[in-house]
This record gives structure tokens, C-alpha cells and sequence, in this order.
């Protein structure tokens, strides 16, 4: 290697000699460093200098040390490659045989440890059977112990069905007792509630007509008053300018004729000796004619004041007659908001009685779907009867002629037995798991059948009843709507229950404890409304005619009617 590929001693002089120059460079600064570095510029360049044999000798000396100790370093180098690959060889081939040995070491534990899980599982499966033959022996003897309880058991259910059975007769019979009381009460409530609105509208109609021809009246009486007082004033005034003119021109007249005669004897040249007195006269008198003027101007000026008084005081007399008439209007208008809300409650009211009616006719309706389900459980029980019967006709001996057959021990025969003996597929179509279970279940036919021939007619009177009342809801409601087809009316009957439930008593509100004695007929000449509304409900009770008169649903309607079609 050359001096020139060795970057790091060539590198240490050359940083060397730039140390020294900087160091000489800056003891050199002084104050006239800017003339010396001009005048070491301006001087003629140097010629280099010869090295001398010695320092030749130790630059030679110097390489070669410096080659030396390359070849050195290179022959290191070597040998250390060496032996890093064969290390790494050595430390490959020795985890190939650690890993090889841990493999074997591996292995027989894994065999050790099978075997040991081999007889570990075997005595885990001893014990498990052992617990499964247990087992079955409790599940042998549990399945005993449910045999000898399931007949029990089936005992138990016939007498809890039949307990069940009484106990639903019986809260029927209850139910049917609460809902007749709480329709009787809600038909009182209603009538109830219809005549008290009744009477307050009537009562209300009469307060608004009184009240308006009372105010009426009072209005006419004092614009009377009024025109009349405005008459008198306007003839008296008119009376007294008149006089005032026929004055005031007979004087204007008088006064032309004097000036007439004045102008006259000033044009007449003859001597007349009164003449001057005559003028003085005359003077005086329009003087006098002056101050009369002055003195009517005054009053005339003080009669208009008396006017615009009056105007004044018309005035407010209007603005207060204008505040009554608007104080009238305010209480016609919360006369006719009180209407109103009457009108609005009586909607309402109208509203809840027909969805009760609607709910009453959908619970009718689910009544008789639940009696057809009934009618046909009935039907099967019967079918069932017929085949029992035939079956212990089969079975029975009749003895023919009176003769006597000797007795003779018989031994009970097994279920399996009769069912052998008949031919199923020739008299039933069902499987002997369902014979056999319809003949456990018909053991007690009679009781059955009798209880189901007393209900059958308890729901034949309750379908009959039912229907009566299911009809008697439609033409109710054919009454109170347009159409007369009977199918549209029990399409819109047929109505989903509610979510909320209604509550008992709609009408919760204060009118309930507010008790009025009977309606009176207000005595007013003007009062033709109620006249007519009275004719009116007269004409249409005679229209309708309702057949159940006695019914507790009639008045009701009649009295619905009539305010729905007035409204």
C-alpha cells in the first residue's frame, strides 16, 4: 500500500502544518496586518527550496516503516478470517448435534408421558363407568318411582279439571253478575250525565236569548232617548236662529228705508230745517244698531260654545254607549265559547259511548267464536259417545231365551288382550296409542258427557242472549249512522281491542256531584228557538218510534240523536 492510500496518517500532517499556519497566522494579526498581508502579496514569488540527503534518507525510511506495518496488518486480517469461519462452523455442526440430542431427550419424555396419560384416561373410564352403571340404576329406580306416581298424578289432574271446571262455571256466573251491574251502572251514568247536559244547554240557551233581548231593549229604549233629546235641542236651536234672522232682517229692512229716506232728502236740494237732527238721528240709531250687532255676536259666539258642549257630551254618551255595545258582544262571545265547549264535552262523550259500544261488540264477537270452538268440542265429545257405545255393545254377552249360563271364575283381562281381539282397521281410524289413550280418557264418559249436555245448553242460552244483544248494539248503530246495509255495519263493528284500557266512568269530572232540580220552562214572549227545538225532538220521537220502549238504551239514543242533528 502507497502513502497516498493511507487516509489516516496523511490526514494527522496534513491537519498538523494547517494548525501551525493558523497559529501563525494569528500571532501575526496586529494593527497594521492589512499593509503587511499587501506588501507579502506584492512580494516575487520564492523558488523552492532542495531537501537535503538527510531528510531524504528519513523520508525513505519512514515509507518503508509504513509498508511494514500494512503487510502486517493485511497478514492479520487474514488469519482472523480464518478463524471466524471456522468458529462458525464449529458453531454450526455443534447446535446440529444439540438439537439432535434435545430431539432423542424430547422423545422419551413424550414417551414416558403417554403412557402415563394412557393409564391415567384407562382409570378416569373405570370411574366413569362406574358412575354410569350408577346412574342407570337411579334412572331404573327413578323410572319405578314415576310409574307409581303417574297414576296418582292422572287422578290428581281429572279431580284438579274438574275443580277447574266448577271454578270456571262459577267465576263466569260472577263475571256475567259484574258486567250486568257495570252496564247498568254505566246506562244510569249516561242518562244521568245526558240530562244534566241537557238542562245546562237549556238553561244556557234561555241566559243568552234573555240576555240579548234584554240588551236589545235597552239599546232601543235609549237610542230613543237619544234621537228624541237630539230633536228637541236641534229645534230649539233651529227655532231660535229663525227668530234671530226674522229680527235681524226686520231691522236690516227698517235701516234700508231710513237710509232710503236719508239718501232721499240728502238728494233733495230744498231747505228742510229737521234735516241736520234727522242725520243726528240716524247716527245714533247706528250706533245703537252697533252695539246690538256686538251684543248678538257675544251671544252667538256663547251659543256655539253651548253646541260644542253638547257635541262633547254626545260624543261620550256614544263612546259609552260603543263600550256596552262591545262589553254585549264579549259576553255573547263567552256565551257562545261556553256553547262550544258544551258542544265539544257532548262530542266527546259521543266518541267514548260508541267505542264502548265498539269494544262491547267485539268482545260479543270473540263470545261466539269461543261458543262455535264449543259447539264443536260438543260435536266431537258426542262422535266419541256414539264409537264408546258401539264398543260396549260389541263387548257385552247377551243372554237369548232366558237361559241361565253358569258362572264361572273369569280373569281380569289385560288392555293388550282387547286390543287384539278387535279389529282396529275395520271399525277405527287411529293407531292403538291413540285408542289407548281414548279409552283412558273416556272412563269416565258419563260425567263427562252430562257435564258437556249443561254446558252445551248454558251456551245455547248464552249465544241466544248474545245474539239479541249483538243485534240490538247494530240497529243502535243503524240509527245513528247513514247506511242501512247490515254487512258494512259489521265490518266497521269489527274493531282490535285497545292497548290502554278506557276508563270506567268517562264522565270524571266536576258535573257528576252537581245535582239540579227539574228543568223549568223559562216564561219569554221572544224565545221561538226553544220552541222549535221542542217540536223538532217531538217530530223525531214520533219518527223513530223505538219498539223497546222499556229498554234502558232508548231514551239515550233518542236524546243523542236529536243533539247530533241540531248540531
Amino acid at each position: 500500500m502507497s502513502i497516498a492510500q493511507m487516509p489516516g496518517r496523511g490526514s494527522d500532517n496534513v491537519g498538523l502544518k494547517s494548525a501551525e499556519a493558523s497559529l501563525a497566522n494569528i500571532n501575526r494579526i496586529s494593527g497594521n496586518y492589512l499593509e503587511e498581508m499587501e506588501a507579502e502579496l506584492n512580494k516575487p514569488p520564492e523558488a523552492p527550496k532542495k531537501k537535503s540527503k538527510a531528510q531524504k534518507r528519513a523520508e525513505r525510511k519512514e515509507l518503508k516503516r509504513l509498508e511494514a506495518i500494512e503487510d502486517k496488518k493485511l497478514i492479520m486480517r487474514d488469519e482472523l478470517r480464518r478463524e471466524l469461519e471456522l468458529g462458525k462452523r464449529m458453531e454450526r455442526r455443534g447446535n446440529e448435534e444439540w438439537h439432535e440430542m434435545c430431539k432423542e431427550i424430547k422423545l422419551v419424555e413424550l414417551r414416558e408421558e403417554i403412557v402415563e396419560w394412557g393409564e391415567r384416561a384407562q382409570r378416569n373410564i373405570e370411574h366413569k363407568n362406574g358412575h354410569i352403571t350408577m346412574l342407570l340404576d337411579d334412572m331404573a329406580q327413578t323410572q319405578e318411582q314415576h310409574m307409581r306416581s303417574y297414576g296418582k298424578t292422572v287422578e290428581m289432574i281429572d279431580h284438579i279439571c274438574h275443580c277447574f271446571n266448577a271454578m270456571v262455571s262459577s267465576i263466569k256466573q260472577l263475571y256475567e253478575q259484574d258486567a250486568e251491574e257495570l252496564l247498568i251502572e254505566y246506562y244510569d251514568e249516561i242518562k244521568r250525565r245526558t240530562e244534566e247536559v241537557d238542562f245546562m244547554h237549556e238553561n244556557s240557551e234561555n241566559i243568552i236569548h234573555a240576555s240579548n233581548v234584554m240588551a236589545r231593549d235597552q239599546l232601543k229604549n235609549d237610542y230613543q232617548i237619544y234621537l228624541e233629546q237630539r230633536d228637541d235641542r236641534v229645534n230649539t236651536e233651529i227655532e231660535k236662529r229663525f227668530s234671530l234672522r226674522d229680527q235681524v232682517a226686520s231691522k236690516m229692512m227698517k235701516m234700508q228705508h231710513q237710509l232710503n229716506d236719508f239718501v232721499d232728502i240728502l238728494s233733495n236740494t230744498e231747505l228742510d230745517a229737521h234735516k241736520y237732527e234727522r242725520i243726528r238721528w240716524l247716527t245714533d240709531r247706528q250706533a245703537a244698531f252697533m252695539e246690538e250687532s256686538r251684543r248678538l255676536n257675544v251671544e252667538e259666539m256663547k251659543y256655539m260654545n253651548m253646541q260644542s258642549e253638547m257635541q262633547h257630551e254626545m260624543m261620550k254618551i256614544e263612546t259609552e254607549n260603543n263600550a256596552t255595545i262591545n262589553d254585549l258582544r264579549l259576553e255573547l262571545q263567552y256565551f257562545t265559547n261556553v256553547r262550544k265547549k258544551i258542544e265539544v264535552a257532548l262530542r266527546a262523550d259521543r266518541q267514548i259511548t260508541h267505542e264502548k259500544l265498539r269494544i262491547l261488540s267485539s268482545e260479543c264477537y270473540d263470545v261466539i267464536k269461543e261458543f262455535d270452538k264449543y259447539v264443536k268440542s260438543g260435536e266431537l265429545l258426542l262422535s266419541l259417545a256414539l264409537n264408546c257405545r258401539k264398543l260396549q255393545t260389541q263387548s257385552e254377552k247377551v243372554v237369548l231365551g232366558g237361559e241361565i249360563v253358569d258362572k264361572y271364575p273369569v280373569e281380569k283381562v289385560s288392555e293388550d288382550f282387547v286390543i287384539k281381539t278387535l279389529n282396529l282397521k275395520e271399525h277405527l281410524d287411529i293407531t292403538e296409542e291413540q285408542f289407548l289413550e281414548q279409552y283412558k280418557v273416556l272412563k269416565n264418559f258419563w260425567y263427562r258427557h252430562a257435564m258437556a249436555a249443561a254446558q252445551n245448553l248454558i251456551l245455547l242460552h248464552e249465544k241466544s242472549r248474545l245474539a239479541e244483544e249483538n243485534e240490538r248494539y247494530i240497529e243502535l248503530i243503524r240509527k245513528a249512522t247513514k247506511t242501512n246495509d247490515v254487512d258494512e255495519l259489521k265490518v266497521a263493528i269489527t274493531v282490535t281491542m285497545c292497548e290502554y284500557p278506557k276508563p270506567l266512568h268517562p264522565f270524571g269530572t266536576d258535573c257528576r256531584d252537581y245535582k239540579l232540580e227539574a228543568p223549568k220552562k223559562p216564561k219569554i214572549d221572544d224565545m221561538d228557538d226553544d220552541d222549535t227545538d221542542e217540536n223538532y225532538e217531538d217530530n223525531l220521537n214520533s219518527i223513530l218510534n223505538p219498539r223497546e220502549t222499556g229498554s234502558r238504551v232508548s231514551k239515550v239514543t233518542v236524546k243523542t240523536l236529536s243533539i247530533n242533528l241540531k248540531n
